[in-house]
Parts: C-alpha cells; structure tokens; sequence
C-alpha cells in the first residue's frame, strides 16, 4: 500500500472521520501553500467537523487530546481548486450529450443548469481527481442569454444538495456574445446575426427587468400603504435578471475579443450588475478599461491559437498582463475545452508568461472564490474556512507533480491510492473493474537543466545569418547517448561539427556563442494535421480532409501544405522542428503524409520526405462518408481496394516486362507501393478492434504497417509487439468526448514503452479550441504518467526519427547530423520553461530574445526584466 493509502487508512481508524464525529484530523509535515498571505514549510493542517480550525508553522501547532495525527512529509497542501468556468455534468461523459445548450431560441434566462447537472456524471470524479472541489457550472455560449448558472461543491448525490447558493447568492447568470450566438442564429437565418443585434437582445431583456422590477416596487408601495392591489405576473424569465440587478446574481459572460470586452463593460455600467469576463482572449488590449470597471477576468488558457477567428490572439503572456495592470485574474477549464484533471498544468502557461507562481495559485483558489463571492468559505487554508484541500506529491506547477488526495469539508473525495478512483487520473474508468490498467506512481522531477555557463571573453550572439557558432548548455541532451554536464555543440555550415564537454574544447577564433540551461535535438511532432488543418477553422484553412468520397489515395500532403500557417511558427517556437502532417480523419483511405520542416516559405523546400505514408483511418471517424456504414463495411472497402491494387500491379509488372510502356495512376500507384513495400501504410484507430483489424489486413496483403493515436493499444500490446508495428501515439491528454476515445489512459505510452514497442508521440487532431496541442508538454505529462524524463524526450526525437525513417539525419545530436537544436531555460519537458531559441539546419530561426513583442503591450514589457516568449516573431 502506498504511503499516503496508509496515511488516510490511519485516518479512517479513528472513527468516522467527518460524519456525525468531530475528532481532529491533523496534517503535519507538508508544506502548505495557504493562498492567503503565507506559506508554512513544513506545515500543520487541523481540522475537525469538516472545517479548519487551525493552520501554521508545524512545530507552532499542537495535536489536539484524541486528535488523529497524519504525516505527510515531502508533500505539498493547497487549497481546493475553484473552477470559475465548467461545464462537467452538462456535456456528459461518456458520450451523455449536449444538455448545456438549449437553442430553441437566443434568450433563455429562464433555464437552469440545475435541471440539466447530472451528479453521478464521471466528469465530476475526472474533476475531482484534478485537484477541483467547487465549480461554477455553466450553460454553453450559444444564447445571448443562456441561462442560470450554479456554483457547487463537488460532493453529493443530487443538485440541490451540491448547491452553494443562498439568498444573497444565488450563483451566476451566463450571456455570451461574439461568434458563438452570432453563428448559431445567424446560421440558421435568424437573429442574431450581427454583434449589434446580440447586444441589442441583451440590452432589451435588461430593460425589461428593470420595467418588471419597478412594477413591483409600486406593488409593495401600495401594501405598505395599506392598499390591497392585484400582485404583477409573476415572469420567470425576468426573475434571475432582477436578481442580478439587485446584486444577487453575478453575471458570467462569455466574450473573446476586445470590442466584445468593450461591450459587456458598456452593459454593465449602463446596469450596474456584477461582472464576470469569461475567456477575455482579447483582454491585453483594453487593460485599462477592465482595470477601470473592476471586472475579474477568467481566463480560459489553451495550448495553441485558433479554433475559431476569436481566439487567434490567445498568448501565453495574457494573465501576466491583466495583473500587472491591478485586473484580479482567475483561470478556468471551460471543461471540455480543457481536461479538469489538468487545471494546475493550465496555470503553468500563465506562469511561463510571466504570472508569479503565487498569484497563479490564487487564480485557481482564493481569486476564484472572489469572482463568485464564496472566499468567506473556500479559496484558502485559514482558520474558519471549508476543509477543501489537496494533497500533492510536489510544488503545484510541476508538470511531474499529481495530486494524490482530494478533500471537500473535510472527507477524502478522491484518494490515488485507490485502484478504482485512480481511474479518474489516468483514465479507463469506463472499463469493467476486472480490466488490468497500467498504472505508475508520481515521480519526482529528474534533474534535467543546469544553470547556463558563462559566454567566453567579448563572444557575441549569433544572428539569422550566422552560419557557424557554438552552443554551450548546462546540460546537453544528445538522446542517443548519456546527457553532457556543461557541455557546447559547434555548429558550422549546417551540421554538428562536434557534441561534447566544454573543458578541452577550443572556441574557434571570432565565432559566435549562444547559451542555454538545457538544449535538446529539434523535436518531432510524429503525427500532426498541422498546417493542413489551419488555425482559424474557415474553408479557406481547412485542407485535411476531402469530402468527395471515401477512398483518396491520390491527394498529396505537399498539395496542401502553407508554409505561412501561423500554426506552423507556433510549433516552431515551441521547439517543434518537424512535422509529421497528415490528412485527417474523414476519408477511410485519407491520402499520403509528408514530413516537413516548421521553418520555411516553399513547401518544397521544406520537405524532408514525401510521401511519408499512406495514411487510413477505421472506426467511427471514417463510417458513412461513402465507405462503408459499419467497421465490417469499411474493412471490407479496404481490402476490395487493397486488392484491386494488386491486380493493377501485377497487371502493371506484366507491361512493364514487354516492354510496354504505363501510363500513371494517380490513385492506384501510390498503392501498388504501398504493396511493394515503398511506403508504409498508417492506419489511424482508437479502439483495440479496430487496431485488430488493421494487423489482420497488414498480415493479408503484407505491407508496412504503422498505427496513429492507438489509443486502446494497451489492450492488444502483446499483438502489436509480436507484429513489430510502431506507434504514432495519441496526445497524453487527448479528449475522450468520442465514444471511441472514453478509455484514453494518461499511461497508454508508458506501459507500451515498458513493453518495447517502438513510438513516438504526437498531437493528434483538435477540430476545436485548442487548435493543436504541443508535443513537448504532451511528452512532459507523459513522462509524469510512468513514461519518464528519458524516454520521453526520446520519442519526440530518435525514435520519432526512427519511425520515420530520417534518424540518419535528425533525432539526435551527433557530429555529422543536422544541426537543429532546441534551446530552453529549464527542463525541457515542463510547463512552465520557454524555449529561449530553435536552430533549424544550422541558423537561428527563432530567438525569444529578439522576437516581436505582442501588440500594445510594451507597458507590460518594460515592468520585466526580459521578455517572456511570443507566439508571432
């Protein structure tokens, strides 16, 4: 049994620990983040009847007579994490459906997220498992108006009882403007179909309210002055604006860019109700407004650009901004936009962006508990408040660190140590309770970054054009063989001239320096639909998939490749040096991928190889576009296909022994190599069936094969192995809204390394927000999931370079390859460490230093000491 399994056993041993008995339960040894006003390391936590009555120094706090004591040395205590945005128990798991949105018309004040929050969903236990004890749960945005949102604790069995509303606090009232309302009625022919229309619908039910008050108003006059009139009609539309204009109901509005920011101000000083900006993408540039009006903004923070045109100007540095300025700044999850499990992950962006570590805590607690006037009970650990806490295996923002115990008033709501509860954390809690799911203990952060070495005498930087300099790193991680302590890479006319320790190596004469903490070989996305698949989710950017059919062999991944996507210098400033892109997941037979550079202006340029593969796709992704309505009817389209290609290269072959000439086959070519071995055929699946069925057409037609996402491989690891079939696999926090996708493990990668099957990781495909997920903070959760550091970083490197089948050039660091290096001000794999440059064959293409600041930001500029990274250069 775990440690901390054998701390809460000891616990229950005293009694019943938070029922009916108020026996103390004291938590000592932890360091405790109170998100008040002081830190105690190490610490003492005293509660008893589900309340805190004590908190401080542990050698200043005292066990109380008949007091349960529980060391938690080495562990870190935070507050419970207060999400201000989510939708858990309204967009269900799995696949329960849509019940956050009711769009029979664009004002729907009177609905209730009450009546639509199922309790027993299991996004509550996935939130819990992330550290989450109180939300605000929301309808969608697709209304003007969308109705009634709740605030609850993450306890209980029915809405009610979860309930944290009182009279003077009722909970919220979710408006959204923006594309959202604006697409969803306009695209149907109805207003609204301008933002002037939406703020018009908005500004007309206010006023509404304020004519429905004031009939009341007069109707009480009259019973005070002894009259006896007929009471007004009761509207319960208008009902939960009163509360809000009378200061009972916060409003929670969902608005992305900076006019849209401008609106919500303008209704509510035209109001006077209290303000909540939800998202606030656009918020950096109308600081001053917000700051002026006193409206918290929760932040939603996602790992790329795009989804949709509103949120193209999302940046890392956005947080920071809003509190330099005096905005208090809290972040959510708008779960399932982000995975609740990951709330503190999320606010190590904002810390990488320049958010002090300890305003990024009480952006998830005690900020949180502000915005929704709960901080008299929740949002930090003092004397008095709720016994919400969380019990973690390190500091908070380590990608390394999980949460171990979730407690809400006191009861131990979610325990790791729990073979079924820790389901919720690394997934399959949708799986019978006799399937085995791998599962490893939290690790510690491996020492991967010393501190940068001084630069020699009068060296200067390298500029764009440089094409000869050394790099010198506090640790060299050359992936092939053991990390070099202090070590420098000369690079000249492209390549790695050599990798080794700095002492005894001689800086050539007059030759530039550039330094980091820790340097890596250029990462590998391993499979990507970037940049077919675009940013701003318009036709004019979406290219991944063709709707003509099912079966497009022919399509070419060079074809639809921009190399001015600004997805493409989002990776690229993420250390992303290749990617592996792919057609997307319509199309049974999707096309050929191509590998290609991040950095470049011509595709042609920019190819590393093509064709990389022939990409299919089974399951429910590829069903009824014209290939087949079940699997069995798209695996027998396959295999009609796979074998007409064989006719047509034999009938081929035959020619081509005449003498005869052949004329080419666009769609029948690319096959008969495919059977010839010429290129590989990846075959992009989730469920373990579906990977079955692609071994069983491997083993008829014997091609190459390759496996995309393999989120069930797991299941079927010892088959996979015994084929020798590498993986492309899925992002570490893939969604699971897909049916196919529920039994998704944070420890799918790990177990398959622990069993020798060769893979690489990847980003996957996000038709939404966010566009694209990075690969080096996929790989860092993983690593934290039983993967570790090593083999993590291997296979966004050599064995991504190994699959694809170009480690001869990339992949590692090793004189005579190319010289792409990453360079990082921390370990590589954290959240929270930027990549200060990238170094594609030879030259800085990327150098955080000198990369173009974001708009009407240099008042944020000038307050730190060198600017955090951007997304634009």
């Amino acid at each position: 049994m775990r440690i901390w399994g054998v701390m809460l056993a000891l616990a229950m041993m005293a009694g019943s620990l938070y029922g009916g008995d108020s026996s103390a339960i004291v938590y000592r040894g932890a360091k405790i983040l109170t998100a008040a006003s002081q830190t105690y390391s190490p610490g003492a936590l005293v509660v008893s009847g589900g309340t805190i009555v004590a908190v401080g120094d542990s050698q200043r706090i005292k066990t109380p007579q008949d007091a349960t004591e529980i060391d938690l040395t080495g562990q870190v205590i935070i507050p419970g994490l207060v999400d201000t945005h989510s939708h858990i128990g309204l967009f269900g798991r799995p696949g329960g459906g849509n019940d956050a949105n009711e769009v029979s018309g664009p004002v729907q004040s009177i609905v209730r997220a009450l009546d639509s929050l199922n309790p027993f969903d299991p996004g509550i236990r996935i939130a819990q498992s992330g550290g989450v004890t109180t939300a605000n749960i929301m309808p969608g945005s697709a209304n003007v108006i969308g109705g009634q949102t709740i605030y609850i604790k993450l306890s209980g069995h029915s809405p009610t009882a979860m309930s944290l509303a009182t009279p003077e606090n009722l909970g919220g009232l979710k408006m959204a403007n923006g594309d959202n309302p604006k697409g969803v009625y306009g695209g149907r022919g109805q207003a609204p179909a301008t933002r002037m229309k939406v703020a018009s619908l908005q500004r007309s039910e206010f006023l509404k309210a304020k004519q429905y008050r004031e009939k009341w108003s007069k109707y009480r006059e009259k019973l005070a002055a002894g009259e006896t009139p007929d009471p007004p009609t009761v509207d319960l539309a208008m009902e939960p604006l009163l509360e809000v204009l009378d200061g009972r109901r916060t409003v929670h509005f969902h608005t992305h860019r900076a006019d849209d920011i401008l609106t919500t101000l303008r209704l509510k000083e035209e109001f006077g109700f209290d303000l909540v900006i939800q998202h606030g993408t656009e918020a950096f540039k109308v600081i001053d407004q917000i700051a002026k009006s006193g409206a918290i903004v929760s932040h939603t923070i996602v790992d790329s650009p795009g989804g949709k045109p509103e949120t193209v100007e999302w940046y890392d540095e956005t947080a920071a901004m809003l509190n330099e300025a005096g905005v208090k700044v809290v972040i959510n999850t708008d779960d399932p936009v982000t995975d609740s499990r990951f709330l503190l992950r999320t606010a190590a962006t904002a810390i990488r962006g320049g958010l002090p570590e300890e305003t990024a805590l009480r952006a998830l607690t005690l900020h949180a508990a502000q915005a929704m006037h709960l901080e008299d009970k929740i949002g930090s650990l003092e004397k008095g408040k709720d016994a919400d806490f969380v019990v973690l295996s390190g500091d908070p923002f380590s990608i390394y660190t999980r949460v171990l115990q979730t407690y809400i008033d006191g009861e131990c709501v979610f325990d790791l140590n729990d073979a079924e509860e820790q389901r919720y954390q690394v997934g399959g809690f949708a799986l019978a309770g006799s399937t085995e799911v791998p599962f490893y203990e939290p690790i510690a952060p491996p020492t991967t970054a010393f501190a940068a070495p001084k630069l020699p005498k009068d060296a200067k930087r390298p500029d764009k054009d440089a094409t000869e300099f050394v790099v010198v790193a506090g640790l060299v991680h050359t992936v092939s063989g053991k990390a070099i302590k202090n070590g420098v890479v000369h690079v000249k006319a492209g390549k790695l001239e050599h990798v080794g320790p700095r002492k005894g190596f001689k800086f050539p004469k007059n030759v530039a320096v550039i330094e980091a903490n820790a340097i890596t070989p250029g990462l590998i996305d391993a499979y990507s639909s970037v940049p077919l698949s675009g940013m701003v989710n318009i036709d004019a950017d979406q290219e991944a998939n063709e709707k003509g059919g099912a079966s497009h062999p022919d399509v070419r991944a060079t074809d639809g490749f921009n190399p001015s996507e600004p997805l493409l210098r989002h990776l690229l400033a993420n250390g992303i040096t290749l990617v592996h892109s792919c057609p997307g997941r319509r199309n049974v037979i999707a096309g050929q991928s191509g590998l290609f550079r991040t950095y470049g202006t011509d595709v042609q340029e920019m190819t590393v190889r093509f064709p990389q593969a022939m990409v299919f796709n089974i399951g429910n992704s590829a069903k009824g576009h014209g290939g087949g309505d079940t699997r069995m009817g798209v695996a027998a389209g396959i295999r009609k296909t796979l074998s007409d290609a064989g006719n047509y290269r034999r009938d081929r072959q035959k020619k081509i022994d005449k003498g005869e000439s052949v004329d080419p086959d666009l769609a029948k070519d690319p096959l008969a190599d495919l059977l010839d071995k010429k290129l590989p055929a990846l075959f992009v699946a989730d469920r373990a069936d579906d990977l079955q069925t692609a071994l069983r057409l491997a083993d008829e037609f014997h091609f190459d094969l390759q496996f995309g996402l393999a989120t069930e491989a797991y299941r079927v690891a010892d088959a996979i192995k015994a084929a020798g079939v590498p993986i492309l696999v899925h992002p570490t926090q893939q969604k699971n809204g897909d049916l196919s996708k529920i039994n998704t493990l944070t420890t799918n990668a790990a177990y398959l390394a622990e069993q020798e099957i060769l893979l690489a990781m990847g980003s996957g495909f996000e038709g939404y927000v966010p566009k694209t997920f990075v690969v080096r903070l996929e790989a860092g959760l993983a690593a934290a999931h039983g993967l570790g550091f090593d083999r993590a970083l291997k296979a966004l490197t050599l064995d991504a370079a190994k699959i694809l089948k170009v480690d001869d050039r990339f992949g590692s660091l090793e004189a005579g390859k190319v010289a792409d290096i990453v360079l990082y001000d921390g370990d590589p794999l954290e959240q929270t460490t930027h990549v200060v440059a990238v170094i594609v064959d030879g030259k800085v293409v990327y150098d955080r230093a000198t990369a173009v600041k974001i708009p009407l930001a240099e008042r944020f500029y000038e307050t730190l000491v060198s600017p955090p990274c951007c997304l634009t250069f």
